[in-house]
């Protein structure tokens, strides 16, 4: 005689199904038999009132967003700032050098046209990805994985 089992065989705790029968997502049979299960086990009775509990504190938190982390401050304070102010030095400069160099060996207009397109199209592609940038920070769906 089997001195350990008292009344009913113990079945399996169904410790997956626990959250899925909380939420009402189990079929009528699946229900029916974690149902069954709780009439004779405390242990996962607790864990089912746990599960609920946790459910409604975190419905009642809500969908707020989190806190921006600190990196997102430091890149906004100051990697930002220092990277457009360090352009805009570097291009002050380039074009500082560029008409010291054309008033000093008289440089042709071919040169300075090719150098006015060629910074153009730099400020262009600047300009289509700062647009980009904003329109990917504004969008809802940002913070989808695929």
């Amino acid at each position: 005689m089997d001195s350990g089992r008292q009344g009913a065989p113990v079945s399996r705790h169904p410790r997956e199904e626990l959250s899925a029968y909380a939420d009402g997502e189990l079929d009528r049979e699946s229900a029916r038999r974690v149902e069954e299960h709780l009439r004779g086990c405390t242990e996962c009775v607790r864990e089912l009132a746990l599960i609920r509990l946790m459910g409604g504190a975190m419905r009642s938190l809500g969908a707020t967003p989190p806190p921006p982390g600190v990196w997102e401050g430091v890149e906004r304070r100051i990697a930002r700032p220092v990277g457009w102010l360090l352009f805009v030095a570097g291009l002050v400069l380039w074009v500082g050098l560029a008409l010291v160099a054309w008033f000093r060996e008289s440089l042709t207009l071919e040169w300075l046209a090719a150098t006015a397109i060629g910074a153009g199209l730099v400020v262009l592609a600047l300009s289509v990805a700062y647009e980009q940038y904003r329109e990917w920070k504004g969008s809802p769906y940002k913070d989808l994985e695929r």
